[in-house]
């Protein structure tokens, strides 16, 4: 831990203990109407005071649980708001619902809340996404004026509108900013008024924030990471105003960086990479050589050219950027198909923070080896490290759980499915979100469906990932195809769920098919022709699309076009089930690349 972090973790812990302190030492003087403390009483306040100093020791050491179970005690003893307050935060920072049971404790306690009271009320509001809640509170929480609590308030804000962009409508925008300007010290103001006015349109409040922001963070912490990204996916117009209207020289190295990943993500390539030449011809820095190196990747450069690009970082880096390079550099050498290389390269990624991403990468290669029971160590080893704090990562846990499927999907099928319930049971386990458990219910679904030959367990667990998240249109689709291969499927329901999918991505050529296919299995092949000719022209290379508008072709008698089509196919290798089992159910037979075809009973040319 840097110097610096701790002293801003002991300004926390100061403030935090200040109130039982203060309790804790004999007053000077007592009026005549409160009788003095007795002994007793002095020594259980200092007691106290040391109880909750060893509660924020052990916080620090990772055990949430434990502190929090000992502020809890000292609260029903002492019923002090300050200690109530600290045990919400506690509690928060492990989930909302342990959060609000600490709330009903202080509120037996505390019949008519007090300010603390309210504001750690709003605070777990706005940590639920109770966007009502929190404009309903936040006139009265933004008029505060103690500068840490403050500090808190504007990260809560921050972390609202990043995982609910609705919630910076315009009434909350102007009173975000205004608070904001009560602060201008404060990144955390700056912050929270970078991603309000970004996301209201506010292209000249939010430049004036993050001018604010480049001279309050000049090392650009996580979250500030974290709403630079935000603004660059969501309005890249804020950004590019503001580094043109500024002399990047006069930023920080971190903040030039900034500059060029701005540029990388808006897919100006060329002038990153002139931005770049000239930075590192002024000045060698380590992330100025990995963002060459990730540049040199998407320009497509020699494999040796971005190495080299690493090897400079790691020469120049600290200890993180030089497990950084190490990890790029294997995950370049293990897309080349070096692995031996690869591995040296990993070898080198010693930084703590790094170590879930090692482990990821060491389970690929040991993928490329076939080495399954290897790889499925490495993942559960990252798996074991996940909920660890960790800055610039490159993989995170949706890349996890995609690398367990992945694995799962090259075992032979009886294994394949013990994995994906294993998984499934331990991701539930571990509370994890309803869009990866339907991910894990969706590739066992496409395993019971195409290799096992088991459709109605395929269309359970599609169910079942269909109620964790309504809207997913590959869900939707996916239900609603593989239930036209029950023995008796229901045509009208299948046909609505595929409708719903269509109508969030129109686009989908996979979703176009299984709309045509659903509308021929119900008799109108004249209207699912449009559909599958869509879907056909940008998936021409998928035997399952050429079978099914074959065979729409062919029942609608043209079968010249039907048999081009299947041949086409044929062509590209086309020897998949579906078309193969298309052709034998139509008793059609196709000759070799160029000759003509013959059928049986069914007729031919």
């Amino acid at each position: 831990m840097s110097s610096r972090h701790f002293r801003i973790r002991a300004l926390a812990l100061s403030v935090l203990l200040l109130p039982l302190a203060a309790q804790a030492a004999p007053a000077p003087r007592q009026s005549a109407s409160q009788p003095p403390l007795t002994r007793r009483q002095v020594l259980d306040r200092a007691n106290d005071l040391m109880i909750a100093f060893s509660s924020e020791i052990i916080l620090q050491q990772g055990q949430g649980s434990a502190a929090l179970a000992s502020y809890n005690r000292l609260f029903q003893r002492t019923k002090d708001p300050a200690v109530a307050e600290r045990a919400v935060e506690i509690a928060l920072s492990a989930n909302v619902r342990l959060a609000e049971q600490m709330l009903e404790r202080w509120q037996e306690a505390e019949p008519q809340p007090s300010a603390g009271q309210k504001r750690m009320r709003w605070i777990v509001a706005a940590a639920k996404g109770d966007i009502a809640t929190v404009r309903v509170g936040l006139p009265e929480i933004l008029a505060q004026t103690d500068r840490q609590r403050m500090r808190n308030v504007f990260l809560r804000m921050a972390q609202l509108a990043l995982e609910h962009p609705e919630a910076a409508d315009s009434q909350t925008t102007r009173l975000v900013h205004q608070a904001a300007a009560r602060f201008p010290g404060l990144a955390e103001a700056a912050i929270a008024d970078a991603i309000y006015s970004a996301h209201a349109r506010r292209t000249a409040d939010a430049n004036a924030a993050l001018r604010r922001l480049s001279s309050l963070d000049s090392d650009i912490r996580p979250l500030t990471g974290t709403t630079l990204r935000l603004i660059t996916r969501r309005q890249p117009e804020v950004l590019e105003y503001f580094f043109r209207h500024t002399d990047s020289r006069h930023l920080s190295p971190m903040w030039q960086n900034l500059q060029v990943e701005y540029l990388i993500a808006a897919k100006r390539d060329e002038e990153a990479y002139r931005l770049l030449q000239n930075m590192l011809a002024k000045t060698p820095d380590a992330d100025l050589y990995i963002q060459a190196g990730i540049l040199s990747v998407r320009r497509k450069e020699p494999v040796a050219t971005t190495i080299n690009y690493f090897d400079k970082a790691y020469l120049y880096g600290t200890q993180q950027q030089k497990s950084r390079a190490a990890l790029l550099a294997a995950m370049r050498l293990i897309e080349s198909e070096k692995i031996a290389d690869a591995r040296n390269w990993l070898d080198r990624a010693n930084d703590p923070e790094a170590q879930f991403d090692k482990h990821i990468l060491e389970a690929r290669i040991a993928e490329a080896g076939k080495d399954w029971a290897a790889a499925e160590d490495a993942l559960l080893r990252a798996e074991s490290i996940i909920s660890a704090g960790r800055s610039n990562a490159i993989f995170d846990a949706e890349d996890l759980l995609v690398a367990h499927l992945r694995i799962a999907r090259e075992q032979p099928p009886a294994e394949a499915l013990n994995s994906l319930r294993s998984l499934h049971r331990r991701y539930s386990d571990n509370s994890a979100p309803p869009a990866m458990l339907a991910l894990i219910l969706e590739q066992r679904a496409i395993l019971y469906a195409d290799r096992l030959q088991q459709p109605e367990k395929a269309v359970a667990d599609l169910k079942q990932a269909q109620e964790l998240v309504p809207k997913n249109p590959d869900i939707l689709n996916s239900l609603g195809y593989t239930m036209l291969s029950l023995p008796n499927p229901d045509l009208s329901q299948a046909r609505r769920y595929i409708e719903q999918a269509l109508q969030r991505r129109p686009n989908s050529p996979e979703i176009q098919d299984s709309m045509g296919w659903v509308l021929f299995k119900q008799g109108q092949p004249q209207a699912a022709l449009p559909y599958l000719q869509r879907a056909h022209a940008k998936l021409s290379e998928a035997d399952d699309v050429a079978a099914h508008l074959g065979e729409v072709l062919w029942t609608l008698g043209r079968k010249n076009e039907a048999m081009a089509v299947w041949q086409a196919a044929q062509r590209k290798g086309g020897d998949k089930p579906v078309l193969q089992e298309t052709l034998k159910r139509l008793n059609v037979s196709l000759p070799p690349s160029g000759g003509k075809a013959g059928s049986g009973g069914n007729g031919g040319h």
